[in-house]
């Protein structure tokens, strides 16, 4: 099976259609997409860089959508252009919806933003409520509507707004769907799996069993009420064919996160979104869905192409194709889960091969349709392959170096001429003259088809990552922005001046002398004279890119990379532009040794992070699925992760294998803190969740916490013995006594508290909704409110050792900075647009931040200035097999 890539690869929040061909979906970096079809294709429309988080049509014209920083986009020919309506307010807005006339809307968002608008969008109002955080609103008709949020918020309105009256939704957990279809008979949603239902507008509220503990957002019913359905974690789907009474599970086909969902007044069509550019659609009410669009993450490492066709493969076996010159895109079915580092097809497009680790090559006989693999004599990673109609040769780790004559059924090693991985290989039209190239400026050359090979001069020691040749020139690229050029076959290799040190990855050339490199940062080179002089042109991406290919007259050229970017151009590089534009997964948990030394980061989707010397950073293995939401190491080689459904993770090996332990709870585990023993540590979670282990984890037990009607977020110790843990609802937890047990403190407020830092047993911070700043100096005896110059979410706070440094960080690129302990406090910001979920702060001038899709930043200036990182698996880091 086959499904559409994403455009761009992002989490998508918001659904919308009008009848069975017309829907838009939306979602984070501005991205909305648009179908005619049925969903048989998606388009992008352009409106903002601004998350988007919902969208509602009244029909196939007119149409609103809500998102970050108090955006508002309208459109009035079907999305063709969207205009940016002021709205009054930089407050995130999470929620649309307009009544079936077109004329009367609300839009909800942060700190209790209500906006109205009775003139189809035109002009907006701020409405009059309490502080709450709205999270989703259903306008009913003109004068009715509902809005939802934290803590089982539910309010609603009967005179267009005038009044807003506070219903008792009978729980106290976050609601993330509401949906009504009269003014008596409505449903809400929200975390775990809570339904309620309504039979008289909302004034009794009664909560039924979803068959599920998940978290639920997405909400919809038919116009009789009779079918209803609701979407969440965990591509979790759940149906009620008697009005929301009773519910059964129903199998959408997915793990990922599946934020919000529509149907067809008939029930029969229907779409799902969610994470990572997820699309399902479904034309039997919900029984079978079926992917439309999938988003990718991962990262893209070889690319070719002949005709029309592109073929581009990268990590776990991803293959990614475009039929029609880029216009739409496909993920295929490899069959393996392996990194997959090249491919190449010959010109008569049918027959391909792809390599990767572990002596991995696969054979396609229709044009990548369906794989499967050929034996070969090695189990060392291929790191290049290229044919020319029957005969192909493949190199990788450790010298190796493999030849086929019969199409890849029989793969035979050549004689090594040397020992160093050679990670990538490449012949001239017709087979007879090549080369390979590889680490410590390793050249080989063949004159013979590859029969023997003899090392030439490199004038380098630089790491050679990619090699093209046409006919007896050559373009060789490499680290450090090397780029070397023979045009005598090999005899010297001139290097050339390209005005980057970036790592180049790839590098292609044409007979006409035309040619293009390609690297980290998303830096594109261009040679118009056979190699002799290269100039950067702008790419319009920073993702490192990994491989490129030009069609023979130059007259399109593509390249691949990070976070399964495709770019292309059709002006020999002129412009650029995105068919696929890459996102990382979202980074939560963070953690830095001292000096800037190494570190790890965890994430969604079981995303590990490791870096060595502090700049760059590789993927690990995890062998998880479950979203990461915090890491505790003890030292570079021990660490330990925590994350969804109770997931706990161990290595003990800097990450090379992690290993699963029984936590004995479902619960998710939103932050763990483990002591420099390595035996002793503590992790919190939902539903007042407290865990402790002596034992390294080998056991973890329950530790009773004053209550469990909240969600504990975060949670860190100043010792053995004195700890701190935060939650929703101002909850403070305290322990004296290594966690056996704990006693709550008042924080003064009841703003949900997202984290705390333990400076000393004394001295502690603590950060959260709306702006909230909390300190005691005295044990957590009295917590302080501290001023904060904003009234944004924050997600982490962190000080430097001395306790005089310190940073806090939010959603929407929120930043604060202290440098007198936290006494004044100044706003600043990363520059990234991103919503921060962790930071580190090392000394009065480094510190570290994690964020929305893979942002790794870091500063060395006390925040003045970030620097972005990016991570990617690398065939130098591989060949060391």
């Amino acid at each position: 099976m086959t499904c559409t890539i994403a455009p761009r690869s992002v989490n998508l929040q918001g659904v919308c259609l009008v009848d069975e061909k017309h829907g838009w979906a939306v979602g984070d970096g501005g991205m909305v997409l648009a179908t005619d079809d049925g969903g048989l294709r998606w388009r992008s429309q352009c409106g903002t860089d601004k998350d988007l988080r919902a969208v509602c049509f009244a029909d196939t014209q007119r149409g609103w959508i809500a998102g970050r920083d108090g955006v508002i986009l309208h459109t009035v020919d079907g999305g063709r252009n969207w205009e940016p309506r002021e709205t009054g307010t930089d407050r995130n807005l999470y929620g649309i919806s307009f009544d079936s006339a077109g004329r009367t809307g609300w839009a909800v968002g942060d700190s209790g933003t209500i906006l109205a608008s009775f003139d189809g969008g035109l002009s907006w109002q701020t409405q009059k409520s309490d502080e709450t955080h709205f999270t989703r609103c259903f306008t009913l008709d003109a004068r009715t509507a509902w809005v939802i949020g934290k803590r089982g918020a539910i309010h609603a309105t009967t005179d267009a707004g005038a009044t807003w009256v506070l219903q008792s939704s009978g729980v106290d957990v976050d609601l993330r769907g509401i949906y009504a279809v009269s003014p008596e008979l409505c449903w809400a949603a929200g975390r775990m799996g809570t339904v309620l239902r309504s039979e008289d507008g909302g004034t009794i509220w009664t909560k039924v069993d979803s068959e599920t503990g998940l978290d639920l957002y997405g909400l919809w019913a038919a116009p009789d009420g009779r079918e209803v359905r609701a979407s969440g974690d965990d591509g979790v789907i759940v149906a009620s064919h008697d009005g929301g009474r009773t519910w059964r599970r129903q199998s959408s086909g997915t793990v990922k996160d599946v934020v919000s969902l529509a149907f067809t007044q008939d029930t029969r069509h229907g779409w799902m979104v969610g994470d990572c550019g997820l699309i399902l659609a479904t034309t039997d009410g919900g029984d079978t869905w079926t992917p439309q669009l999938s988003g990718i993450h991962q990262d893209l490492a070889g690319l070719c192409g002949t005709g029309s066709v592109r073929w581009a493969v990268g990590q776990e076996g991803l293959l990614a194709v475009t039929r029609d010159g880029g216009v739409s895109w496909q993920l295929g079915d490899t069959g393996t889960g392996a990194q997959l580092w090249d491919v190449s097809f010959p010109a008569e497009g049918r027959r391909g091969w792809a390599v990767g680790d572990a002596g991995l090559v696969l054979i396609t006989e229709d044009g990548g349709d369906s794989w499967r693999s050929q034996d070969t004599p090695t189990e060392a990673p291929l790191l290049s392959v290229h044919f020319e109609a029957e005969r192909g040769w493949a190199v990788g780790a450790a010298g190796t170096v493999m030849a086929t004559d019969d199409a890849g059924s029989t793969w035979r090693m050549m004689d090594k001429a040397t020992e160093l991985p050679l990670l990538a290989v490449h012949f001239a039209p017709g087979g007879t003259h090549g080369w390979a190239v590889g680490l410590a400026g390793t050249i080989l050359a063949t004159d013979d088809a590859g029969v023997t090979w003899q090392t030439q001069d490199a004038a380098t020691r630089n790491t050679l990552t990619h090699v093209h040749a046409c006919g007896m020139t050559a373009q060789i690229a490499g680290r450090n922005g090397t780029i070397l050029t023979t045009k005598d076959g090999g005899v010297t290799w001139e290097p050339r001046v390209t005005g980057t040190e970036a790592s180049l990855w790839g590098v292609t050339c044409t007979s006409s002398g035309e040619g293009w490199a390609v690297g980290d940062g998303g830096t594109v080179l261009a040679t118009a004279d056979g190699g002799g002089t290269w100039s950067l042109q702008e790419s319009g991406v920073v993702d490192n890119l990994k491989a490129v290919w030009a069609q023979p007259d130059g007259a399109r050229v593509y390249a691949v990379g990070d976070g399964g970017v495709v770019i292309a151009t059709e002006d020999h590089g002129a412009t650029w532009s995105s068919h696929i534009a890459a996102t990382g997964r979202n980074l939560y948990g963070l953690h830095i040794f001292p000096g800037g030394q190494g570190g790890w980061v965890v994430g969604d989707g079981g995303t590990v992070l490791v870096t060595r010397a502090g700049r760059r950073w590789t993927p690990q293995p995890s062998g998880t699925t479950a979203n990461l939401y915090s890491l505790s190491p003890v030292d570079h080689t021990t660490a330990w992760a925590v994350g969804r459904g109770g997931t706990v993770l161990i290595t003990r090996d800097a990450g090379a294998s992690w290993q699963r332990q029984p936590s004995g709870t479902i619960k998710d585990l939103l932050e763990v803190h483990v002591r420099p023993d390595a035996l002793t540590g503590w992790a919190v979670g939902s539903r007042g969740t407290i865990l402790g282990t002596r034992d390294g984890g080998t056991t973890w037990q329950s530790q009773p916490g004053p209550h469990t009607g909240c969600a504990l977020w975060a949670l860190d110790f100043a010792d053995d013995r004195t700890g701190w843990a935060v939650g929703t609802g101002g909850t403070v937890f305290a322990t004296r006594d290594g966690g056996t047990t704990w006693q709550s403190q008042d924080s003064g407020g009841e703003d949900d508290l997202i984290d705390v830092h333990a400076v000393d047993t004394a001295t502690a911070w603590a950060v959260g909704h709306r702006g909230t700043v909390l300190h005691t100096r005295d044990g957590g005896r009295t917590w302080e409110r501290r001023v904060s110059p904003t009234r944004q979410n924050f997600t982490a706070v962190h000080f430097s050792p001395d306790g005089r440094t310190g940073h806090v960080v939010g959603r929407s690129d929120t930043v604060m900075i202290t440098a007198d302990g936290g006494t004044t406090w100044q706003a600043g910001s990363t520059g990234t647009g991103m919503s921060l979920w962790n930071v580190r702060v090392l000394s009065n001038r480094e510190s570290w931040i994690v964020g929305d899709e893979g942002t790794v930043l870091s500063s060395a200036d006390g925040g003045a200035s970030w620097d972005r990182h990016f991570y990617s698996p690398e065939k130098d880091t591989a060949a060391h097999w």
